[in-house]
């Protein structure tokens, strides 16, 4: 089981245009955690990579203000392993990984959704369409 959660920063509070806070994706064993980060940029680069899984064995993806891209690998088992900096999760079976991003999907826009600003980060778009587009 992969789970990618989302902790919004408090002392910010939330904002619809650059929702700070801290990403953590875990198969239980390993966790790699990004703290105070923009979290629909985030989102929308693992959405990205998720998509791009299904025709490519190799994925980078380079995220907005982030130094290190994130990399997903398929292995020949048609599992995916996602590694960032010196951080590698066990690979998983991608349902696992679209369970996870579905869930904090799901977190993120029901918490910014509602903000008057929410229409203009376009991060978000590609996220909605994820949600929108998966069960």
């Amino acid at each position: 089981m992969l789970t990618v959660n989302v902790a919004f920063e408090k002392e910010s509070g939330l904002d619809a245009i650059d929702p700070l806070g801290d990403l953590t994706i875990s198969d239980g064993i390993s966790t790699i955690t990004i703290k105070t980060t923009y979290l629909d940029s985030w989102l929308a680069a693992l959405v990205a990579g998720y998509n791009q899984t299904r025709e490519a064995d190799h994925v980078v993806l380079e995220i907005s203000k982030e130094p290190q891209p994130l990399l997903i690998d398929v292995t020949p088992e048609g599992l995916l392993s996602i590694s960032y900096e010196n951080q590698t999760l066990a690979p998983q079976a991608p349902n696992n990984l679209k369970a996870g991003l579905r869930q904090a999907a799901e977190s993120l826009l029901g918490a910014v959704d509602t903000l008057p600003d929410s229409q203009r980060n376009t991060f978000l778009d590609p996220i909605r369409e994820f949600i929108s587009t998966t069960d």
